[in-house]
């Protein structure tokens, strides 16, 4: 069984994308592929019991039969987190281990992904360094690039921590501007270092996207209309706060946008309804008028109603655009095809010796 340990240097780099990517490609060529995640920090409820929302992802889209708690064994709860803090957070090795040995029973390989750095783990006594050593996993950094020297610092250090099984460097969510500048200067510089890369995936419109339930459960939004289409997905956010003859040219060069505008904003809805809009979202509680509700209706427009104020909620759709989610099959099949046309396959055979 090879184990293949996914980390990162910063947050919100889509190691689930490059995990999912990984894992679809060697499944397509016959191998028995599973899924780990030490320590979980998006706790979800399911059948009443708590599990991580990324071991519930890939469960479902790997078909994995081994359970939650074992595809996850420690998730961040606030009661763990209170646990850790007062140092009753238990042997979290002897948990992460035992879990570990029963999701690779029968794999050819396991892809584990890590919250982020090496270090992750170390408040309940058990880093993701250690564990890397223990299961004697192939380490793998995904980086975004967006803090050059701190990102290459990243990559470096945790190299020299894990010399014997360090593979090399994913880029991902890279911007056209910096694709360049990774191939002509970065990609030298590491390999004269020692550090191979991988693959360099481009900053991509569909994964960032958001699917509206998303935006709904995020904002804690009220569903007005139009609730079949919350699998959409919304591409852009615009703030709907300008005269309407601006706005409407503003959205026109949006398409699949969700609009955050006040309830009482009759003239930035139609105007946004008038363009290629995936979702409204009306702040401030403020109710809109029916006409609006059943033009959107009509339009497969969900309007989402909520309490908080515009420049409230433009944070919170920010956040949710940062956390790249794979919670929908269009992110899905796109996530696996762009990973499939980024890495160098051979490369990456030859250095975790997969023939």
């Amino acid at each position: 069984m090879l184990p293949i340990l996914l980390v990162s240097v910063t947050p919100y780099v889509g190691k689930n994308v490059v995990a999912l990517g990984i894992a679809e490609k060697f499944r397509r060529e016959g191998k028995s592929v599973g899924f780990f995640k030490p320590i979980g920090p998006l706790p979800v409820v399911v059948d009443g019991r708590l599990a991580d929302e990324d071991a519930v992802f890939f469960q479902k889209v790997l078909g994995l039969s081994e359970s939650l708690e074992d595809i996850c064994p420690l998730v961040l709860s606030d009661q763990a987190l209170a646990d850790a803090l007062r140092g009753a957070h238990g042997d979290a090795r002897q948990r992460i281990l035992s879990a570990f040995k029963t999701v690779s029973r029968g794999k050819d390989i396991v892809m584990s992904v890590s919250m982020g750095r090496l270090s992750c783990g170390m408040t309940f006594g058990y880093s993701m360094d250690k564990f890397a050593a223990d299961i004697k996993a192939r380490v793998i950094v995904v980086a975004r690039y967006r803090w050059p020297t701190e990102t290459l610092d990243g990559i470096l250090h945790m190299r020299s921590l894990l010399p014997d099984q360090f593979v090399g460097v994913v880029f991902n969510r890279v911007p056209a501007s910096k694709a360049q500048q990774i191939g002509q200067a970065v990609k030298p510089f590491l390999e004269a270092q020692g550090v191979d890369v991988l693959g360099c995936a481009p900053d991509d419109t569909i994964l960032n996207a958001v699917p509206i339930s998303e935006l709904v459960e995020g904002l804690e939004g009220k569903v007005l209309c139009a609730g079949d289409k919350l699998n959409q997905l919304a591409e852009h956010f615009s703030i709907g706060a300008m005269n309407v003859d601006s706005a409407l040219q503003f959205f026109r060069r949006l398409p699949n946008k969700a609009v955050i505008t006040g309830g009482d904003r009759a003239d930035i809805q139609i105007a946004a309804l008038q363009t290629s809009t995936r979702c409204l979202i009306l702040t401030g509680d403020l109710y809109p008028n029916e006409r609006i509700l059943t033009r959107a209706e009509e339009m497969g427009v969900p309007v989402v109603l909520v309490t908080q104020d515009t420049s409230t909620v433009a944070a919170i759709c920010e956040q949710l655009r940062g956390h790249l989610s794979l919670q929908s099959e269009q992110k899905t099949a796109r996530a696996i095809e762009m990973m499939d046309g980024c890495m160098n396959w051979d490369l990456l055979r030859k250095r975790l010796d997969i023939k």
